[in-house]
């Protein structure tokens, strides 16, 4: 039914964005001023904007569904005879819900006349991106059904049809109020750039799914047409088929999703640190992994072909995936390069962190990879020595199709490992301002010392249950060993690991500033307020101190933040530490910092 899927994606995108804004006001904004309400109160204004959210979607997907009806009437006259529901709702909804949205968005009006500030406040702005992508959202699903009918692949819809031009006159709306009225704080921008770079990465993916499936299909044709072998149903034959014109709708619909967000209106917002999460969590690391998945499909079944793995003939059944392989490749490497050289050009003080998480994330990603391949290298070791008597008897090569996936998670993953690993040391060894004590380090440090610690106490704790469990059964066997080969496997890959990054964690720690506590003085609550947000002031300001601070940042038109390069961090940890009060305050002055003490 069209109502509940219009419950199910406000639900969505309420979730998802409450979600993300959380997560982002937590990390981000959390050091901001507190601004005074000068408005008409939180509580009154909450009432208002949620009553008028709910009720302008129950006018729109009336007038949708009313709309459908007629579309459906227009062009299939057959519809005459049938059910009456879909108009019937469609009234209810609008019936009900529009006058209850006049009434409280003419109270909504009156009270921005009264009080001008009220448009500023962070829920009107929540209000509209919640519209706005509400009605994004069906005009996007509406129009790849159009264009699934113009393409020929389905029915008409007059669903779809109505969703696209009633929710696009609603989202337009919407959107010019929202222009109008622009931003003026941190809170409501942050809720723009939820909103701004949401669509961005709906459009990102709709088109680099529509633009897979195209090279696919072309593949796929090429492949069948090179070797004359069917590899899909007879009916999927030739290149115009249904898959390609289904994917070629998708990817138009969200290449211009995409094109709008991101190339027209978030361009310009390149001081935020929810865009490099958008570039290095979503799109890099995505695109890496995509090409990963791409690549580590070709080479392992080049390997099994070589090792002759069982079941790996007829060569042309065998490498019939490639064809989706090749594609899946092609799309992450172009959606991972584009966005580097996107971050590339924009590099500077605030990609530090962003760049530092990114180099941690795909080094995790590497470890993982090289992790499991010496498991299953060690599992299958273990399985040759405690299968030998069946392998004699039935002459399977157990080993093949083990060694091929191990080979093709070492190519995959220890690239990746040495690569940004030496990365990441290099920056430690240069010296760069908190490196050693940086967040990111210290999760991944502490995420690979903890999986390395529990993995190893479950393979013994698994080994030693077995072991006596057999013992006091009087039951020791070569069974016993086939039983804890999983274990052993754990603790073995364990065991290589760990000692390295426990020595790591060691030599981090000695190296960690201790300023504080060679002064004598206990940490204090340090805020440093800067413009923009510069992390390299606060990295050297933590260095020095060897403790966390607090950024705030500064808001007036005329502040200006001194150039990290040109303070001495360790002057400035010696009066932090000389101050009398508990909190210190440091405040940009000239070509340096005033430090300000209260309790």
């Amino acid at each position: 039914m069209p109502i509940q899927a219009l419950i199910t994606m406000l639900v969505f995108f309420a979730v998802v964005a409450g979600i993300v804004y959380a997560i982002y006001a937590g990390l981000s904004m959390r050091n901001h001023r507190r601004r005074i309400d000068p408005g008409i109160g939180t509580v009154k204004r909450l009432y208002f904007y949620v009553v008028a959210f709910v009720t302008l979607m129950m006018a729109v997907n009336g007038v949708i569904l009313v709309a459908a009806d007629l579309f459906e009437r227009v062009v299939d006259s057959d519809v005459v005879s049938s059910s009456t529901t879909g108009i019937a709702w469609g009234l209810a909804l609008f019936i009900v819900g529009a006058p209850l949205w006049a009434f409280h968005w003419r109270a909504i009006r009156r009270y921005v006349a009264e009080v001008p500030v009220e448009k500023l406040s962070f829920i009107r702005k929540l209000y509209l991106y919640l519209v706005l992508s509400v009605c994004g959202g069906l005009v996007a699903v509406g129009l790849t059904r159009v264009l699934f009918w113009a393409f020929g692949t389905t029915d008409f819809s007059g669903f779809a049809w109505a969703s696209v031009v009633i929710a696009a006159i609603v989202w337009m709306l919407h959107w010019i109020l929202e222009r109008k009225e622009g931003q003026d704080s941190p809170e409501t921008l942050g809720v723009r750039r939820i909103y701004l770079y949401l669509g961005s990465l709906v459009g990102v993916s709709m088109l680099a799914f529509g633009v897979a499936r195209i090279v696919h299909v072309i593949l796929v044709e090429g492949y069948m047409a090179a070797f004359s072998v069917p590899v899909m149903l007879p009916s999927e034959t030739g290149l115009w088929r249904h898959t390609l014109r289904d994917a070629l709708a998708v990817g138009v619909v969200g290449g211009g999703m995409w094109a709008f967000h991101w190339l027209r209106i978030a361009v310009s917002d390149r001081d935020s640190s929810l865009r490099l999460v958008y570039l290095y969590v979503y799109t890099i690391l995505g695109g890496a992994i995509t090409a990963l998945v791409g690549a580590g499909i070709i080479v392992n079944r080049g390997l099994e072909w070589l090792l002759r793995v069982p079941n790996a003939d007829p060569a042309v059944a065998h490498f019939e995936i490639l064809p989706s392989a090749i594609a899946t490749l092609t799309v992450g490497v172009t959606i991972w390069a584009y966005h580097w050289w996107e971050v590339r050009s924009e590099d500077g003080a605030r990609t530090t962190g962003s760049r530092r998480a990114y180099i941690y994330l795909v080094t995790a990603l590497g470890l993982g990879t090289v992790t499991f391949a010496s498991f299953t290298l060690v599992n299958t070791a273990l399985a040759l020595l405690t299968e030998r008597t069946r392998i004699l008897v039935s002459g399977e090569d157990l080993w093949k199709e083990p060694i091929a996936l191990v080979l093709t998670l070492a190519a995959v993953g220890a690239p990746l490992l040495v690569y940004y690993w030496r990365d990441a040391q290099s920056r430690v060894t240069e010296g760069v301002l908190g490196e050693r004590t940086s967040l990111s380090r210290r999760t991944f440090l502490f995420t690979a010392l903890g999986a390395g610690v529990l993995a190893a106490v479950g393979s013994v704790s698994g080994t030693l249950f077995v072991f006596l469990r057999d013992l006091l059964d009087a039951s020791l066997s070569i069974e016993t060993v086939r039983d804890i080969r999983p274990a052993i496997g754990v603790a073995v890959t364990s065991g290589a690991f760990l000692p390295y990054f426990w020595s790591i964690y060691r030599t981090d720690r000695d190296a960690a500033p201790v300023f504080a506590a060679h002064t004598g003085s206990e940490p204090k609550q340090v805020s440093v307020l800067t413009v923009g947000g510069v992390d390299e002031i606060v990295l050297g300001l933590e260095a020095a101190l060897g403790y966390e601070i607090t950024e705030l940042s500064w808001a007036d038109p005329d502040a200006s933040t001194p150039h990290p390069a040109e303070l001495d961090y360790e002057d400035l940890a010696r009066q932090v530490a000389g101050t009398q009060g508990a909190s210190v305050l440091l405040v940009p002055d000239g070509d340096g910092f005033r430090v300000l003490s209260h309790d």
